[in-house]
Parts: C-alpha cells; sequence; structure tokens
C-alpha cells in the first residue's frame, strides 16, 4: 500500500525515476557537436545517437563496424581535429576469415599461438570480426591515438590492451571511466 502511494505521489510531484536521468549522448549530424540528453528523451531528428551504455556485439556475425562505433568515432575525430590532432581508422571490422590469416601470420612470426595471442586476438575470441573493434592510426601516427586514449572515454572508447596503443574499443557509455588496461590480447574485458 505503502509502495502505490509513493508511486502515485511521486507522479504527481514530478520526481523523475532512473531511466529520466540515464544519460544519452547525441552527436550533430552536420558537425558530430556532442549533446547530453537521456534515455527518455532521446536524440533529436537531426542527431545520431552514440549510445547510453558499451555496445556489445550482436548475436549475428556482421558484416561491417558496427554504425553506432562509427557515430563514436567520427564523433572523436571532429573534437581531435579541433585539438589540431588527427586520428583515423587504419583496421575496423574483418572478416573471421581475415582474422584467421592475421593469427596464422602472428603464430609463424613469434613461434606459437600462445605468443602470438599477446599481439593477435585468435579469430573467435577477436572483436574485430564483430564489428566492435578499431585499430586507430597504427603504425605510424601514435599521438593521435595517445589524444583518443587520453578523451575517448567522452565517446565511449577506451583502449584496451598495454601493449598495444592503437587498438580501441566501446566497452563504456560516452562520459564513463574506462577500465584498466589489460595485459594483451590473451586478456578479454568482457
Amino acid at each position: 500500500m505503502f509502495l502505490a502511494f509513493l508511486l502515485a505521489f511521486s507522479s504527481i510531484n514530478g520526481i523523475s525515476y532512473a531511466s529520466d536521468t540515464i544519460p544519452l549522448s547525441c552527436a550533430k549530424k552536420t558537425n558530430y557537436i556532442i549533446r547530453i540528453s537521456n534515455v527518455i528523451k532521446g536524440c533529436e531528428k537531426t542527431e545520431f545517437s552514440l549510445g547510453a551504455g558499451a555496445i556489445p556485439h550482436s548475436l549475428i556475425r556482421p558484416s561491417a563496424i558496427d554504425e553506432q562505433l562509427m557515430y563514436r568515432f567520427k564523433a572523436s575525430q571532429a573534437a581531435a581535429k579541433k585539438d589540431g590532432e588527427k586520428i583515423y581508422i587504419t583496421s575496423g571490422f574483418r572478416s573471421l576469415d581475415r582474422q584467421k590469416v592475421l593469427f596464422a601470420q602472428a603464430v609463424k612470426k613469434y613461434g606459437n599461438e600462445v605468443e602470438a595471442s599477446k599481439w593477435v586476438a585468435p579469430p573467435l575470441v577477436s572483436h574485430h570480426p564483430w564489428g566492435v573493434a578499431i585499430d586507430v592510426n597504427y603504425p605510424d601516427e601514435p599521438v593521435g591515438a595517445r589524444w583518443l586514449e587520453v578523451n575517448g572515454s567522452k565517446f565511449g572508447l577506451c583502449r584496451i590492451f598495454k601493449n598495444e596503443w592503437w587498438h580501441f574499443e566501446p566497452v563504456i557509455a560516452p562520459g564513463w571511466k574506462c577500465p584498466a588496461l589489460v595485459s594483451n590480447a590473451t586478456f578479454s574485458v568482457d
């Protein structure tokens, strides 16, 4: 009875519920400037949603980089440009077959699967074939990637591995704090 009274009182007096306060980052379609809304109000028709959480991979293997991940990257790219930095994707979505080839090359280079896994995730472990991982400015421009490492959390993008300055994933909501780096690709943030 008390709970029913509390709910009725809350709605009459305009007290918000948790879903009213969950932030949602929206990027203007023309210039990718970020505006914060909430999950109830949503984004305007002139905006892309950057989402209100981490971007999980789908249940079905995609054939391209996740669309929301691309919006996050484009928003970060526009902000980097304003700061005089250049960031670009050098590798994003890879087919499972392509990941198999890259992993086989790494095994040949490092001598065994254990060592290779530190640098190239095995095909069924890598998030590239799921469209939710990007390599930025690799191999020649770590300065821009460093900008993304420092500022990427604003856009929901985080560097993942200590040994790969170029690898980023959408493992948080825009504005949240990135998790601690894991040693290498043999570890997962899932």
